[in-house]
């Protein structure tokens, strides 16, 4: 294959390649590697401000708004699933996450929109 066909479809993936990567679903064993340890902050899809920190031990703490809860998390194969002592009448919910550049898009079971991390510190 002459070398004129090849550079065409090289760069077209090589452009094409990065939009894919950003805009993709984070697994279970990336939210371990990635978030436990350090603070989540963002907003709620009501645009409350929002911190949430996971422990390697499975506790989690978070802050939303004026209201302060702790709590529990584990991950999953598609994201994770929190339980907080008084959100929610302590009931767990799972939720997946899609990353687009540093923004993660955090999705409730329904696929409504949950909130958004755009700084993990």
């Amino acid at each position: 294959m002459s070398l004129v066909r090849v550079l065409p479809v090289a760069v077209c993936v090589w452009f094409v390649a990065p939009t894919f990567a950003q805009d993709q679903f984070v697994t279970g064993k990336e939210i371990q590697d990635t978030w436990v340890g350090k603070a989540l902050v963002g907003t709620t899809a009501n645009g409350a401000a929002v911190t949430m920190r996971l422990a390697a031990d499975g506790s989690a703490s978070l802050s939303v708004g004026s209201t302060s809860d702790s709590g529990t998390w584990r991950a999953t194969e598609q994201g994770y699933c929190t339980t907080w002592k008084n959100i929610r009448s302590g009931q767990e919910r799972c939720f997946t996450v899609k990353r687009a550049g540093t923004k993660a898009t955090v999705f409730n079971p329904d696929g409504s929109v949950s909130g958004q991390f755009s700084d993990i510190r």
